[in-house]
């Protein structure tokens, strides 16, 4: 099976997940299938020669699907555990709490394990990750289930889920990166393609060109950037080239550390906040150009972010012709999450709770990242009108404390962890 661009790296590959596939069945009882996602299963694995050995970059994501509940907990456990076996990191040490320091290419790879059974299969929403889990997946062990995840078309998928997708890579950035230069070159130079790729891959969802697979979407993108994005090419003349070039250097082995880092940071925060402007405006139906325009729209992007899932949900479990409802039951869902997310704060030691009123808690996370990115400049010049507005938004989901650049981003990312890592 190829899982990398080189044939080398996928002996490495298939070593590793044949360790894997047996520590699955050894710990995870009632195994029906293993399936591997993500970039390795599509052949576009990052990873890196280091002398004679091939190290992986980031992660395995790998579902399994089992007779019997697993809990979220548990599955952590297990995907610390089989890490350890082979030689890496688990995900519980890198994420728990997060720390900048710790972030270290070589040993932050981990396992990323999700389980379910057959019958939540039949109840998998329509996703981007669903979506590439039934049509640009590899069965490892076992049997063939997919056929049993809904067979959704890519159209049918909210753009709620790219809108996240975006986002999730502008928190990744700030995550990342430290004034004090305490981050691994390899981890932010990961961090910025992975930024790249979401543009990419976001703008492509945006008009309905996109395709599985970073080097099919990249291609795509590069030959229909000026036809699809006039606007957003005057802004950014060299998009395409930049997601082209990170693209060559994630699947490229013998990579080496990104010439002028920091100031590749700077040009990618400063064109995914363009991009996010852009992608919002059209989604919200919005005249965004402002940092203070984009975050009020996340803020207040509640109806049109959920209800596309609620209307899914309503329709698979009562029918058509309920959609009425929707606009009563998202109502609820801001407090439904903070709910859940307080349990998960007190489960990680944060007594303080957060109030059920206002935003949901990802929203406020969200809307928060945007002024905590543009807060910080070339020159690591920080305008503290808007870090203090970053702040105060950040509070609303998680207790900050500080009011420094470097540890306000560490605390924004142990929220975002707290969040996003929990199973909802």
């Amino acid at each position: 099976m190829q899982y990398t661009f080189s044939k080398e790296a996928d002996k490495k590959v298939a070593e590793d997940l044949e360790i894997i596939i047996k520590e699955i069945r050894n710990r995870v009882p009632k195994v029906l299938s293993i399936i591997l996602t993500g970039g390795f299963a599509r052949g576009e694995g990052p990873i890196k020669k280091v002398g004679q050995k091939f190290i992986p970059y980031n992660d395995y994501d790998l579902q399994i699907i089992s007779l019997q509940k697993v809990s979220k907990e548990e599955i952590d456990d297990i995907a610390t555990k089989i890490s350890k076996v082979l030689g890496y990191g688990g995900i519980k040490e890198i994420f728990y709490p997060f720390k900048k320091t710790n972030q270290k290419m070589a040993k932050s790879f981990y396992i990323d394990l999700k389980c379910d059974t057959p019958a939540d299969l039949k109840k998998f929403l329509p996703r981007l990750r669903n979506y590439e889990l039934k049509y640009a997946s590899k069965i490892i062990y076992g049997k063939e289930v997919r056929n049993l995840i809904p067979g959704f078309k890519m159209k049918e998928i909210p753009l709620s889920d790219s809108a996240k997708l975006l986002l999730d890579r502008v928190s990744q950035l700030i995550e990342y990166y430290s004034t004090k230069e305490e981050y691994d070159p390899e981890i932010l130079s990961y961090s910025i393609q992975q930024a790249y790729a979401a543009c990419c891959t976001s703008l492509l969802v945006l008009v309905g060109k996109y395709e599985t697979g970073y080097k099919k979407s990249t291609e795509i993108f590069k030959q229909n950037y000026s036809k699809y994005f006039p606007k957003l090419k005057k802004k950014i003349p060299d998009l395409d080239k930049k997601i082209e070039q990170f693209f060559l250097w994630k699947v490229n082995p013998n990579k080496k550390i990104i010439a002028n880092l920091k100031d590749e940071w700077f040009i990618v925060k400063e064109n995914i906040l363009e991009v996010a402007k852009y992608f919002f405006g059209e989604f919200l139906s919005q005249d965004i150009k402002t940092e203070d325009e984009l975050v009020e729209g996340i803020l207040n992007m509640r109806d049109i972010f959920y209800t596309p899932y609620i209307n899914i949900i309503l329709k698979s479990k009562l029918g058509s012709g309920f959609g009425k409802f929707s606009k009563i039951l998202v109502s609820g869902v801001s407090i439904i999450l903070k709910y859940k997310y307080n349990k998960r704060l007190n489960n990680i030691g944060i007594k303080k709770k957060i109030s059920l009123i206002g935003p949901a808690p990802e929203l406020s996370i969200f809307a928060s990242v945007i002024y905590l990115i543009s807060s910080i400049s070339r020159g690591n010049k920080i305008d503290y009108s808007k870090l203090l507005k970053g702040i105060k938004i950040l509070k609303m989901a998680y207790p900050v404390k500080s009011k420094k650049w470097d540890e306000i981003s560490e605390e924004f990312a142990n929220a975002y962890i707290a969040f996003f890592m929990q199973k909802i």
